[in-house]
């Protein structure tokens, strides 16, 4: 077994076994649901319009849209050129029995679009009264992440993946599509 292959089994079983608890097992599903596309969308649009900002769809919901679209299409490409088998294919993997799965693991998809819109996000509010909804975006992305390993639908090398795709499709969005980020050059 690969280097790489045995320390995702090894994290995959630590958070999927070693977390698993009954208690637990609701909220992950509710971070799992942070992490669907039309959930961050909805996000997305609800906070475009609650914004009094002037401009709001260009300044807002532009980068945002641009920001989950472009992770979520990169990773449907790389889903198709690198299949990869999900660890719920593992016998002892304890699978989420709500857990719909249509695609290969490579890189998670969930992931990779809470983490576009947690990078936008915290570049929009960072040095503003709202920079703590920043924060809370990456904690949000990160569980969102952990979600798909303990639910045993990702194995970490997927989550991580993902999370840099996402990251830099939010870097991409800002600097790209914001006002803010323009004038700061």
């Amino acid at each position: 077994m690969e280097p790489l292959q045995a320390w995702d089994q090894q994290v995959l079983y630590a958070i999927n076994h070693g977390l698993h608890h009954p208690w637990l097992s609701p909220l992950m599903w509710l971070f799992t649901s942070l992490g669907l596309g039309w959930v961050q969308l909805l996000l997305l649009l609800g906070a475009t319009l609650a914004l009094r900002w002037e401009r709001r769809w260009r300044r807002v919901f532009l980068p945002g849209f641009v920001a989950w679209l472009g992770s979520g299409a990169t990773v449907q490409v790389l889903k198709h050129l690198l299949p990869r088998a999900r660890p719920s294919n593992l016998p002892d993997v304890l699978v989420a029995p709500d857990e719909r799965i249509f695609a290969n693991s490579f890189p998670s998809g969930h992931t990779a679009t809470a983490f576009a819109m947690a990078c936008w996000l915290w570049l929009m509010v960072r040095g503003t009264r709202y920079r703590w909804l920043g924060w809370l975006g990456w904690l949000l992305a990160m569980l969102v992440g952990l979600s798909r390993i303990y639910r045993g639908v990702h194995y970490p090398s997927d989550v991580l993946a993902g999370a840099a795709i996402g990251a830099l499709w939010g870097l991409i969005a800002f600097f790209w599509l914001s006002d803010s980020a323009k004038r700061r050059r």
